[in-house]
């Protein structure tokens, strides 16, 4: 999971990755789950006063700005607020990954709350550079445009925005009404949910424990685990809904009333730099192929020998596992995937773990699932993950480090540029799944149809499941602004869920609570796309990888390294890609499909 920490300055569209040659073998080091390192991005005493000093200094050339300013000025001025939005995301990182460590830390949450509001005035201040840029002559802005070099795209991306775009001090008071609002509501959301207590076979155990025990080869356990896993969900179901419902209402009543999208969805589209059409291709393509997995699931059942395939048992494993797999030896298995595919990802990936930048440890109020966070490209990522010991979590942790290589990658493009949009962001992290599955696949070959049946579990997730929780938003704020109710809203997600899953597959009434528990569609709505995105993307990136072999290597580190230096329609059609064809997106279900019907001949 990508997880943005970037204050909301519609910048945004790591250190330089020195490279450390190091032995092959990872396991020269003995690598133990720890928590995190900030220091290479803790502010000090005067962090505060020296952003306050560089944004002065910045107001005081707002006269240069005219429509008549030579771009070499222009160039200048962009080149000192980049190294101001330098200084600020480093402290609105360490904030919210500090925060993310303990939501129960008062003191954190203290901190993070003041470092919004102080970054929200900041924000302010410097409003008026982009609103200049946006009401320029069209002459003149493409003039600018051409002159400034590697930071094109990101003023291109400006005047795309300008017409959603409003006064400067309607700006200003909305930037003020998300600080308190939009950002307060996901902060109470995630202190909520991290304070949730799981008593389960005797033990409190923590969320990520929980998600072990969904996983268990007893159905009985599964069963259980599941109730217990959402049960405070449902009970906190109208706090949670109220949050959700007042998320809602503020992104219609700015985006839609006040700024003129013609969608709720279309603005996270514009973020993305994609059509709406491009989109809903996507979506359209994930529902008419909900049969392909049903199919699948029927597979399973028999694999299983159960009578009827419930919810309970979607990611039921084969056989049971009760070994673990050591921190050390997660990490080795990870880093050597990457050699195998390039030394150059092997690198990133060490650097990262050898700087303390990953927080793997399991502890009480830590935010739940994974994560991976850029701070600015003078600094490498942080990944947080809770690490307990299955092979999802050396997936996950694959996953994660992916996102810092593609951080890591496009740091030599600018503060604005060097993040890919939402969907792109999410090539690397999957590719570097795929890689870890078939290293592990080529070393246990008995083990591989068991692989295959996790991989194709995995695509559901990450695919179909992923398309449904934006059709629900969809429907969810269409009935937020009709009146509907939470319940109401609920059993909607549950009848969309049966859909999803076949008539062969029991859904349990607890699952209409289920969208409770995904944080995506609190902190980022609409953000789930990506992911279908992302894995169709990469399994055709992963076909020409298998096809061309290591000539096809830096084609994709190419890829990787443009970051959000261009359009994603630009960067995609370099590899030989259309997003926006029916036909493109057809094909990775082709490959899935492909599997399934492997599968089926298989166990058949």
């Amino acid at each position: 999971m990508l997880f943005n920490v970037k204050i909301n300055w519609s910048f945004s569209f790591s250190y330089p990755h020195k490279l450390y040659k190091l032995p092959f073998s990872s396991s020269f080091f003995m690598y133990k789950p720890s928590a995190w390192d900030l220091s290479e991005i803790k502010p000090n005493s005067i962090t505060f006063q020296q952003i306050e000093r560089f944004t002065a200094a910045f107001e005081s050339k707002r006269k240069l700005l005219t429509s008549t300013v030579a771009p070499a000025t222009f160039l200048q001025l962009v080149k000192e607020l980049e190294v101001l939005l330098r200084n600020a995301e480093k402290l609105a990182a360490y904030s919210q990954l500090h925060f993310s460590e303990n939501a129960n830390n008062q003191q954190a949450a203290a901190f993070l709350s003041q470092t919004q509001t102080f970054l929200t005035k900041i924000q302010n201040r410097l409003l008026f550079f982009r609103l200049w840029f946006k009401l320029l002559p069209e002459k003149k802005a493409q003039e600018l445009i051409k002159a400034s070099g590697k930071y094109h795209y990101y003023f291109e991306f400006l005047r795309k925005t300008r017409k959603y775009t409003l006064k400067e001090n309607e700006e200003k008071i909305i930037n003020i009404k998300d600080s308190t609002g939009f950002a307060a509501l996901t902060n109470v959301y995630n202190l909520l949910t991290s304070q949730f207590e799981f008593f389960f076979q005797g033990q409190k155990r923590t969320q990520e424990e929980m998600v072990t025990f969904v996983r268990s080869a007893d159905p009985q356990i599964r069963k259980e685990a599941y109730h217990t896993l959402l049960a405070p969900y449902k009970k906190q179901k109208d706090v949670i809904g109220e949050i959700y419902k007042n998320i809602i209402n503020d992104w219609r009543e700015e985006h839609l009333h006040l700024r003129g999208y013609k969608s709720p969805i279309s603005v996270r589209n514009l973020a993305n730099d994609l059509p709406d059409e491009a989109v809903e291709v996507i979506l359209r393509v994930c529902e008419k192929n909900q049969p392909l997995f049903h199919k699948f699931f029927e597979i399973k059942r028999k694999r299983l020998k159960l009578k009827k395939l419930q919810r309970y048992d979607l990611y039921a494993p084969l056989e049971e596992k009760k070994d673990t797999i050591p921190y050390d030896k997660a990490v080795d298995m990870v880093l050597t995937s990457f050699r195998d595919f390039s030394p150059q990802f092997q690198d990133i990936a060490r650097k990262i773990i050898a700087a303390q930048h990953v927080h793997s440890l399991v502890q009480p109020g830590k935010r739940s699932g994974a994560f991976c966070a850029s701070a600015t490209t003078t600094c490498s990522s942080f990944v947080l993950l809770s690490y307990t010991g299955k092979y999802r979590d050396v997936s996950t942790l694959a996953h994660e480090l992916g996102h810092a290589i593609h951080y890591s990658l496009a740091s030599k493009q600018t503060e604005f540029t060097h993040e890919a949009c939402l969907p792109l962001a999410e090539t690397a992290s999957i590719f570097s799944e795929m890689l870890l599955s078939e290293r592990m696949m080529a070393q246990n070959p008995k083990a591989a149809q068991k692989m295959l049946f996790t991989k194709i579990e995995d695509l559901y997730a990450s695919i179909i499941r992923q398309a449904g929780f934006v059709r629900f938003e969809q429907k969810a704020h269409k009935m937020m602004e009709e009146g509907k109710t939470i319940d109401e809203m609920s059993a909607v997600y549950l009848a969309d869920l049966k859909k999803q899953l076949g008539p062969k597959v029991a859904v349990d009434d607890i699952f209409a609570h289920e969208w409770c528990y995904i944080p995506h569609i609190f902190y980022t709505p609409f953000y789930c796309y990506a992911y279908a995105f992302g894995n169709l993307l990469t399994l055709a990136l992963w076909e020409m990888y298998k096809e061309k072999g290591e000539s096809f290597v830096p084609r994709i580190i190419d890829l990787l390294s443009h970051g959000g230096s261009e359009a994603p329609l630009v960067i995609t059609r370099a590899v030989g890609v259309d997003i926006t064809s029916e036909a493109f997106w057809q094909k990775g279900f082709d490959a899935v499909e492909r599997i399934i019907k492997e599968l089926d001949r298989q166990w058949s």
